[in-house]
């Protein structure tokens, strides 16, 4: 039986007010066996429900507009200097502030870094144990899995833990300063079945080798529209047939709007990381142009903004 302490607290920190009464106190008191049947019963009543729909920042969304989003280009030449723009940023972010512009904590700013590296390094652990809660109820075999292709690889941070649970990881970055970093991580981790590769150039896209699972988070929305959609159609197109994807891409934001030439006119910014989106009706076309089929979608609150919705998905390559 749950305490009268318990249930005030329930009612504090689930639904942000005191007990109307002591004789509500007392029916949670005489329901209850234990705090988890409290704490169910506060996330399923009406008024949590009610109060979640006025501030989730996913279901107010069904009824914005369209977004003015550009996800293609006139050529290969525009493609070319979005890719170098953004491979200039993540450069010398690298050279700056590598951790800190992979996971943009405060306390993960170079000169707070070693008092909270093995925070750092031990998160990448939380990825792929996602990674494989996902595979599992979708009925994927992880060993069925040898090759792993993580695009977007940074310091190593997650590629450690990926290099526990598959044969061989290939991971690639558009940062030598990133790169360096990993290299550094991963031999003194001992992952010796991982490949570092640096992606110099939109050419290097064409030569992503054949892999079972392609693995990429929180990186794609820091590319331009249309370079999220082109990296996304040469990461699909290298899955094998019963390979499976795991990426992560923001969605929808709103007031994001997003035009080549204007992009390419404005200046880089130095201060920040940039965020960006691909629309989910692009993502689906290039996962079925792809051959693809895709096996889950689910809201993740990677970006951490109420005005964005980020999504994670799992799509496997039709044999």
């Amino acid at each position: 039986m749950v305490t009268r302490e318990q249930v005030v607290q329930a009612y504090r920190l689930i639904l942000g007010r005191e007990p109307e009464n002591e004789e509500v106190i007392e029916h949670h008191i005489g329901t209850h066996e234990d705090v988890d049947s409290l704490r169910m019963a506060m996330l399923q009543s009406a008024e949590f429900r009610q109060a979640a729909l006025a501030s989730s920042w996913l279901l107010p969304m069904d009824e914005c507009p369209r977004i003015d989003v550009e996800t293609a280009v006139a050529g290969e030449r525009e493609l070319r200097a979005l890719f170098e723009r953004v491979a200039g940023s993540w450069n010398a972010f690298g050279a700056s502030e590598p951790y800190w512009s992979v996971l943009t904590g405060e306390e993960f700013r170079m000169d707070r870094f070693e008092q909270n590296a093995q925070e750092y390094l031990g998160s990448g652990e939380s990825d792929v144990t996602r990674l494989l809660a996902w595979l599992e109820r979708n009925g994927v075999k992880p060993a069925s899995l040898a090759m792993c292709l993580e695009y977007g690889c940074g310091t190593g941070r997650i590629t450690r833990w990926l290099a526990g649970r598959f044969e061989r990881v290939w991971a690639c970055d558009i940062s030598e300063p990133h790169l360096k970093l990993a290299r550094e991580y991963l031999a003194g981790a001992g992952s010796g079945n991982v490949e570092l590769a640096l992606v110099s150039g939109l050419a290097s896209l064409d030569e992503l080798p054949p892999a079972d699972l392609v693995f990429s988070v929180i990186v794609l929305q820091h590319n331009p529209p249309p370079l999220i959609a082109h990296v996304l159609r040469k990461l699909l197109d290298v899955l094998r047939p019963g390979g499976v994807a795991f990426f992560q891409v923001p969605t929808y934001a709103r007031g994001y709007r997003f035009k080549v030439a204007d992009y390419l006119r404005s200046r880089p910014r130095t201060d920040r990381v940039e965020m960006h989106l691909l629309p989910q009706r692009d993502v689906f076309s290039i996962a079925a142009a792809s051959g693809c089929e895709t096996l889950e979608v689910l809201p993740d609150g990677c970006v951490g903004n109420p005005d964005w919705i980020s999504n994670t998905f799992l799509v496997r390559k039709r044999i």
